[in-house]
Order: C-alpha cells, then structure tokens, then sequence
C-alpha cells in the first residue's frame, strides 16, 4: 500500500530559505492540504510536524489511514546534532526518519513516499494507481533536481531518508542535491509525470507553484 509523509513546521526556527514565516499562514496553507489529501484519496497518510504544533484541527481524523506525528525538534536528545543547523532540509530528513521509526500505521510492505504539506495533488492518487509500486525501489518528480516528492520502497527508506546530510565528506544545505544523489543509486526509479496543483505558495521563495 502506499503510504504519504506530509512534512511540515508550523513554527519556523532559524533556517534559511523561508519566506512565508507567519505561524497563521503556514497554518492555514498546511491545514486546507492535509484535509484534501484525507477527503480525496484512500491513501494512508502520516502528517510530521518537528516544531511542537500538535495539530489539535487534525485529532478526529486520527485512524489506521491517519497518523499525527508531532515533536519538537529542539528537545529530542537524538536531534541535538540539529541545533544551530540552518538547512531546513536537514531538519526535513530527521523528520522524515523520525516519523518512519516511530510510525503505527506504516507496513514493511509499504511504498513510502514524502510530499511536502503545503501542497495537493488532485490526481496523484489515480496516477500512482497506473503502476505496480512494488516494482520500483524510487519515484522521483519530473524534474529530479527538486524535492516536493520524493518517495521509496519501504526496504529502501534508510537509503533515501537517513538522517545523513553529507555529500563525498561535505554538508549540503541543499537537500535537493542529495535527494538527486540517492534517487541516482536506485535500481528502478519511477519518475512522474509533471502534476498539475493549484497555485499554492511556497515557503521558501515569494512565488506560487502550480506544477510539481
């Protein structure tokens, strides 16, 4: 079964690249995704959330296709390693291991896949159906240079999602560079079809997206 991890940080730290830092925004934005993604699919959803917010809108929705992971990234002893670290993706991978390790409704059988919270995808659902998941080991966007989805077999998970943000011996601040790097060690990658979404604004730049 497939399963999504929508990311997300409701109070933003001191990262870089942020542009929509107002709580109330991100709030709004993350709120109208994850009710999509829940009314319109069938797919099993875990939301992360690493900056303490717990989502209170969200509890009724609580099920074994609806999974809310909240911390806060600056008190967990295993991510102290994170303190003064400005790269959000190195935040975003810790969230995303964290969520996978600690996770009720995630199967061995699972194809794991991270879409950032902020956006929905009306046909991604009906799109991943075409495929037999359980042949890829990876699935990237169209564009393998960016990193809004980025997804797994679940025996891969520690290959894609492990909290490492090194690249031959360098820190990367740009998780893209080493999404790419990981994705291009997979045997078998699905790589999407470019997926219309409406305009939704992103969080690192002033600007809208409409396609992932």
């Amino acid at each position: 079964m497939t399963v999504i991890i929508l990311t997300t940080t409701i109070n933003v730290q001191n990262k870089i690249f942020l542009n929509q830092i107002n709580k109330e925004e991100r709030l709004n934005t993350y709120l109208q995704s994850i009710k999509e993604w829940f009314f319109k699919t069938s797919l099993k959803i875990i939301v992360v959330e690493n900056s303490g917010y717990p989502f209170e809108e969200l509890k009724e929705f609580i099920s074994n296709r609806f999974e809310l992971i909240s911390f806060n990234e600056s008190e967990l002893p295993e991510a102290n390693y994170l303190l003064g670290n400005t790269s959000k993706g190195a935040s975003e991978l810790f969230s995303i291991s964290y969520s996978i390790k600690n996770s009720k409704i995630i199967d061995p059988s699972d194809f794991i896949i991270k879409i950032t919270g902020r956006y929905f995808i009306e046909d991604f659902e009906k799109i991943i159906n075409n495929y037999n998941l359980n042949e890829y080991d990876g699935l990237c966007q169209n564009n393998i240079n960016r990193c809004e989805i980025v997804g797994c077999n679940y025996k891969e998970n520690n290959n894609v999602f492990n909290q490492s943000t090194i690249i031959d011996g360098n820190d990367c601040n740009h998780i893209e560079f080493l999404y790419t790097q990981r994705i291009q060690k997979l045997d078998k990658v699905l790589i999407l079809c470019p997926l219309n979404i409406l305009p939704t604004k992103m969080g690192g730049a002033d600007c809208e997206i409409c396609i992932l």
